[in-house]
């Protein structure tokens, strides 16, 4: 059914088959630029956006602005402008030099833009972009945080935000609250985790609330097909994931075996992967599952590249496999929530109530699950007030950091206390049995047998699948890499992960059925 919906590009009420979808301009800074990528999986079909810079690394302020606005709105016509400026006009600079350079407060730097000149050039930026005829929405300034670097003032985007306020309601501009947004994200009362970077917002995603202003003006913002289907993805490395993607916007030609470049562009093993694939041979992304990966630098976003390892070295893991299986299967919109433990042990950081007093890796897993659900609305914008969901069913990875015999008496505990402090004391649960080493030389045989004793009780067995990952392990002429591969990593090998995510999906589903 949904593959059915996805050739017939009508995902959420797109636009009609044959039309072009939206042209929207996102005016802003690199906190706006940045955010275009995760905005775009959301609304693919449904909306074009295009953000650009300044040319030389300008900084983004309203005189510079102003200066270029010809050639940031480029050719053709703009359905849509959300626009900002402020942080470029607040940030402190060396007086008296015609060169942009940055300078702190205490060392005799000037505010960039006086009040006074904010607002006129504000009005002026506004009258030129109405003359474009696009419907406009503008963003209030992020607030700025305290930084050892004194680059800004505290709280001095407030006043600014003051003008532009009085600004748009004269002219009837919609205003974007984004301030309002972020000031209920993050904890505004710690300092920016970077010196540098007094409007940090500690590696939260900010692009819902740009994303749903856009498609609530355009009238394209539809209800999700509910309830949600929510899949928890808990554990170590392999549910971690890292395997390699040589380059994230289209496979590269040359890329190492294993990777998932060599993989979709290999004869041998191309039609497997070709849904991976748009008929422009760029990656596919799909809106009808979404992915929320929970760990320092979170991503959120349509399922897709990049969810997979850490920090910035993100590849695949998982989900990318386990999300398309359940894609094509449920007509209603999907949620992978992939939660990034580390490598716990389930004897002591996972230790639950029944098992005495619980951990705090467990303590920190019911928090993270509970937050990450309670804000669905400020991670996907077709979440929308009223919206339903369900927990559908979880994948494990756990078990490499115990003792067997520890493991197995505490892995059904820990599976049956989740489930209570989750309220789905059924819920259908994969538990991946661990795959380091392959068929011939298992890493862990103990702990494997006692993955698949505990998965085959008599008490959980109607609700638990065992999946043996043995089976996908890297052959040895596919453990090349363009990072440093590893065994404990999997070599990187996205194969590999990819069959993971398959077979677990096909696991689920055999219990939802």
């Amino acid at each position: 059914m949904k593959v059915l919906l996805s050739l017939l590009g009508i995902f959420f009420g797109a636009v009609a088959i044959g039309a072009d979808p939206p042209r929207v301009l996102i005016l802003g800074d690199s906190v706006y630029r940045d955010l275009v990528s995760s905005g775009r999986e959301l609304v693919q079909g449904r909306v074009h956006l295009e953000s650009p810079g300044l040319p030389d690394g300008e900084v983004f302020h309203s005189a510079s602005v102003l200066k270029h606005l010809d050639q940031l709105l480029g050719e053709g016509d703009w359905d849509l402008i959300h626009f900002n400026v402020g942080l470029g006009d607040l940030i402190h600079r060396a007086p008296g030099i015609k060169a942009f350079r940055v300078m702190p407060r205490y060392a005799g730097g000037v505010r960039t833009t006086s009040s006074g000149e904010y607002e006129k050039n504000l009005r002026a930026l506004v009258t030129r972009l109405k003359k474009t005829g696009a419907k406009l929405i503008w963003a209030s300034t992020t607030p700025i945080r305290s930084t050892p670097s004194d680059l800004f003032e505290m709280g001095s985007e407030v006043v600014y935000n003051e003008i532009a306020a009085r600004i748009m309601a004269e002219e009837k501009v919609p205003v974007n609250d984004m301030h309002g947004f972020v000031v209920n994200l993050i904890d505004m009362t710690k300092p920016a985790p970077h010196a540098a970077d007094p409007f940090s917002f500690d590696r939260k995603p900010i692009h819902p609330p740009v994303i749903r202003s856009i498609l609530r003006e355009l009238n394209l913002l539809t209800p999700i097909k509910g309830p949600l289907k929510v899949v928890l993805m808990l554990g170590g490395t392999t549910i971690f994931g890292g395997g390699a993607v040589a380059d994230f916007q289209q496979p590269r030609v040359g890329a190492p075996a294993g990777s998932l470049d060599h993989l979709v562009l290999t004869p041998e093993t191309r039609q497997k992967y070709a849904h991976l694939l748009g008929e422009d041979g760029r990656w596919v992304t799909r809106a009808d599952v979404w992915v929320h990966f929970d760990q320092r630098a979170s991503k959120t976003g349509a399922l897709g590249i990049g969810y997979g390892g850490p920090g910035y070295a993100r590849g695949i893991g998982p989900e990318l496999g386990l999300g398309h299986v359940l894609g094509d299967h449920f007509d209603e919109q999907v949620l992978l929530l992939k939660i990034d433990l580390g490598d716990p042990s389930v004897a002591a950081d996972l230790k639950s109530s029944s098992s005495g007093a619980p951990g705090r890796t467990y303590r920190e897993l019911l928090k993270r699950i509970s937050e990450s659900i309670s804000s669905l609305g400020s991670k996907f914008p077709d979440y929308l007030e009223g919206s339903q969901y369900d927990l559908a069913g979880m994948v494990l990875d756990l078990g490499e950091k115990d003792q067997a015999d520890t493991l197995e008496r505490l892995f059904p505990i820990f599976l049956r206390d989740l489930r209570k402090d989750l309220q789905v004391p059924d819920l259908p649960v994969v538990i991946l049995g661990s795959g380091k080493g392959g068929l011939s030389e298992t890493e862990f045989p103990e702990i494997l047998e006692v993955q698949r004793r505990v998965a085959f009780l008599p008490e959980l067995r109607d609700s638990l699948r065992f999946v043996d990952s043995r089976p996908f392990w890297p052959p040895p002429n596919e453990r090349e890499s363009y990072r440093k591969p590893t065994f404990e990593g999997w070599y990187q090998h996205a194969g590999s992960f990819y069959a993971i995510g398959e077979e677990a999906g096909k696991a689920l589903l055999e219990m939802i059925d």
